[in-house]
């Protein structure tokens, strides 16, 4: 319960906008825009998502996330996330995630880093296999937006040494360090929240049956 709420929380105030890949389903359907538009959009597209942009970003995470993140929920105590009246007498005692966890797995820390490391690597495979699709789906969002003249202008601009030099970086602003401690500052702010989030979760579906039990379904 603990490990998966810290690393529930630590993905989430680490995940910026731009790792989120489009779904496909919300693009297949669309109408394609203009021919002119999209032949205008690549080139800008080109420019501040190149190919390798997912690998830097999952990268960057993945450094953020060792370098401080989990330091920091390890930190953080039950009372923190819980109301004190909520919390068992007998677990009352101050200890801090990190100290519980060591006590069942001396190793939970070091596990749980190399964990987060393999699945920021695995993730970035896999974005980087969707990436010409995430791609595809940005130049038909900028064609839609922008103009051909608008996006001539764009494209002048990245063609300029300021552009140039906000295009090879503009994704990677969001893992900034300034970005990852606003972003970090969220994380106790949503352990506390979370069981509150959980009853009304329960409230919102009391209304259906239960799940069915693993023997129900022949499992």
């Amino acid at each position: 319960m603990i490990a998966g709420l810290l690393f529930l929380a630590a993905v989430q105030s680490q995940t910026p906008p731009a790792i989120i890949a489009p779904a496909p389903a919300a693009t297949a359907g669309a109408q394609s825009a203009d021919p002119a538009r999209v032949a205008a959009a690549r080139p800008v597209i080109d420019q501040v998502w190149p190919l390798g942009t997912y690998a830097r970003l999952m990268r960057g995470m993945a450094e953020q996330m060792s370098s401080g993140m989990l330091a920091g929920m390890y930190g953080m105590r039950p009372e923190d996330m819980l109301p004190a009246a909520e919390m068992p007498a007998g677990k009352r005692d101050g200890k801090t995630f990190g100290q519980i966890m060591a006590e069942t797995d001396p190793y939970f820390q070091q596990r749980t880093d190399i964990t987060m490391r393999v699945m920021f690597d695995e993730m970035g495979k896999l974005m980087t296999e969707v990436e010409p699709e995430v791609r595809a789906a940005l130049v038909q969002s900028y064609a839609r937006r922008f103009s051909v003249q608008q996006l001539a202008d764009l494209q002048r601009f990245f063609a300029t040494p300021t552009g140039i030099a906000y295009a090879a970086d503009s994704m990677m602003l969001m893992m900034g360090p300034e970005m990852m401690k606003a972003m970090q500052a969220f994380t106790p702010r949503l352990m506390k929240a979370m069981p509150a989030i959980f009853v009304k979760v329960q409230d919102a579906t009391k209304h259906l049956p239960p799940p069915p039990k693993k023997k129900e379904t022949g499992k």
